[in-house]
Parts: C-alpha cells; sequence; structure tokens
C-alpha cells in the first residue's frame, strides 16, 4: 500500500574544502566525456550527500564524469569562486543548489555564455541565470502526501488534528492551507474532517504539548498531521508515552533517521518527504538532455529521466519531480542507514 522499493546505490567518495572531486571509480575520462559539476550549498550537509549518491547513478547510467564540490561555508562568495574555477576548467554543465538567488547570477551568465548548461536544484537562483530548475515537489505535492496517508490510515475519514511548526511561518502555512482546501473541496478527501491547526514552533516540547492538547480536547481524534519534521517526532513520542499506539496515528512530514523508531513502534505507520537520492538523479538526467540538445528548457518540454520517468518543464523553466516518497516499515530502516552512510 505505501510500500516503494528504495533505491540503493553507494556515494563513491566526499569533497573537502574547495577541492573539486570526481565521484567515479574508474580511469581518466575519454577526451570527448562530458563532464558535469554538482556544486551545493555547503559540503558535509547529509541532505546534498544523498543528492550526490543520486547524481553518480545517472551519470554512471549515461557515462558521464561527476564533479561534485562545494564551499566549506554556506556562503554566495564560497560558491561564486568555484563556479568561476569550473568556467576555467571549460566543463559541460554547472548543476547548483544556489546560495542566494542573485549573488550567483552573474557567474553563472557567465557560465552560459561560454555554452556551459546551467541547471538549478533545490534553491533556485533568478530565471535568467539558468536554463532550468529541478523542484523536488510543489507546495500542493508537498500537502497532498501526508493527507493520502491519512486518508488510508483513518479507513476512509474522521477527525484529524494538524501540528505545524511557527505560526507565521509562509510556507507550512501554504501547505496547512492547502490541506484544508483538499478537505473541504476535493471530494477524494473530504471524509477527513481538520478539528484544528496547532503550532509547535520547532520545539519538541511545545510540539509534544501541543500534540498532547489535541488528543485530550477531541476525543475521536483519529490522526494527527505534522508539517514538520520536529512535529512529527514529537506527535510520535507523545503517543508511544500516552499508550495511543494504535488509537491516534501520526503522519506528516519526516525524517528517516528520526523516524525509525516511531514508524517500527506503529505510532506513525507511514509518512513522507522529497527523496534527495532521486532529486540528484533527475537533476542529471535533465542536465544531459540539455547538453544533448534534446530539451532548451522552455516550458511545455518533456525529457526522459530512466527510472524516473517522462518530466514535463512548466512555467518559468521549471520541472517538478512528482509527489513525495512514502516510508513505511518496509523500506525505512534501509532508508536511514543510507542517510547515516552518506552522512559518514
Amino acid at each position: 500500500m505505501f510500500t516503494k522499493m528504495l533505491r540503493r546505490t553507494v556515494l563513491a567518495g566526499l569533497c573537502s574544502g574547495l577541492a573539486i572531486m570526481t565521484l567515479g571509480t574508474g580511469a581518466v575520462s575519454a577526451q570527448d566525456q562530458k563532464r558535469y559539476a554538482m556544486v551545493v550549498r555547503v559540503l558535509g550537509n547529509t541532505a546534498f550527500e544523498l543528492a550526490g549518491i543520486g547524481a553518480q547513478e545517472a551519470a554512471d547510467e549515461l557515462g558521464v564524469e561527476l564533479i561534485f564540490t562545494g564551499p566549506t561555508e554556506n556562503t554566495a562568495e564560497g560558491q561564486v569562486a568555484l563556479i568561476n574555477s569550473l568556467i576555467a576548467q571549460r566543463i559541460d554543465a554547472i548543476m547548483i543548489t544556489a546560495n542566494d538567488a542573485t549573488a550567483l547570477s552573474p557567474a553563472l551568465r557567465r557560465a552560459s555564455q561560454r555554452g556551459i548548461a546551467v541547471v538549478t536544484w533545490d534553491q533556485d537562483t533568478e530565471t535568467a541565470a539558468r536554463s532550468l530548475h529541478i523542484a523536488s515537489a510543489t507546495n500542493e505535492l508537498i500537502a497532498l502526501a501526508p493527507v493520502k496517508i491519512a486518508l488510508d490510515l483513518t479507513d476512509g475519514g474522521g477527525d484529524v488534528g494538524i501540528v505545524s511548526g511557527p505560526a507565521n511561518s509562509t510556507t507550512q502555512n501554504e501547505w496547512v492551507d492547502e490541506m484544508v482546501r483538499l478537505t473541504t473541496q476535493d471530494d477524494a478527501y473530504k471524509g477527513l474532517n481538520v478539528v484544528e491547526t496547532v503550532y509547535g514552533d520547532e520545539r519538541s516540547d511545545k510540539a509534544y504539548n501541543e500534540a498532547l492538547g489535541l488528543v485530550n480536547k477531541y476525543e475521536n481524534l483519529e490522526a494527527i498531521v505534522a508539517y514538520t519534521s520536529v512535529g512529527i517526532a514529537a506527535a510520535s513520542q507523545m503517543v508511544r508515552d500516552q499508550g495511543l499506539v494504535g488509537k491516534v496515528k501520526v503522519t506528516g512530514l519526516g525524517f528517516p533517521t528520526e523516524m525509525v523508531d516511531h514508524v517500527l513502534s506503529g505510532a506513525t505507520p507511514a509518512f513522507a518527504i522529497w527523496n534527495m537520492v532521486d532529486v540528484g538523479y533527475t537533476t542529471v538526467m535533465a542536465t544531459h538532455a540539455l547538453v544533448e540538445g534534446d530539451i532548451t528548457g522552455a516550458p511545455g518540454e518533456t525529457f526522459e529521466a530512466a527510472r524516473m520517468g517522462s518530466i514535463e518543464i512548466g512555467e518559468n523553466n521549471v520541472a517538478v519531480m512528482g509527489e513525495l516518497f512514502v516510508y513505511d516499515a518496509s523500506n525505512v530502516e534501509d532508508a536511514a542507514a543510507l542517510v547515516e552512510s552518506a552522512g559518514k
């Protein structure tokens, strides 16, 4: 029902400092082999290392050389220095998650002027500074994944409470608003009755107490949806502490390494998050289509991303990967192990 095969690959190497390293394992590439650089916001971030795993998987399938690099501090200046270095090396493409939407634009435009394809992922730049942006999901898709899980966990409907982050979080408020819209206007999800939204302010103790308040206030509460990784872990712990496993089910957005025990306990039968391995994989596939001239990055075009299927480019040259990845007891342990291995 929620099961998906977790795609496993092996990270060939990590970078340090401003050094640029190739993540391949073979000999020196042939002279005509394409070289694509994946530039992260800062080295040592597990999410980016996971993207590197997916990127290397795609590079191996395509027969291209992958360069994985980033600054040691999360600064635009560090990324600009790397971009300039990559331009000097005359690589074929730069794939970057931007530290600053505007500060990188001049350097990226110079890269484009020299025939280097520029693709952004995770965090975008100004539209004019790149040809294509790979987005992990839209706000609508992020909101939808926990709604689908909650509908299944409640056997088609029931009272549901929402735990969000700060009350003034624009992004999380958009996710909550979309859930409310789905459960009030979309016939497929009208079985879910949102009784209240509470705010944990990204603090475990507050999220725990807010979730506890929901179960004390609404005796027929069947599920809690948490649109925050702090909130889902806190709500899951509350359900376990209060002996409510099986009665009140928790779902939402979380990270495998933080959710293994909660999933295996039954407090959180399933949860969702964007899969950074897939983000890296899709980015390389899209970049290759751009370099090979199969696409220009224009809205309405599609490209084939192998195991990720066909992906259409939308407005502002943005390609959205699709629905979030769902984790449950069948795959959460493998996912957590992969994350931990990437962080080492």
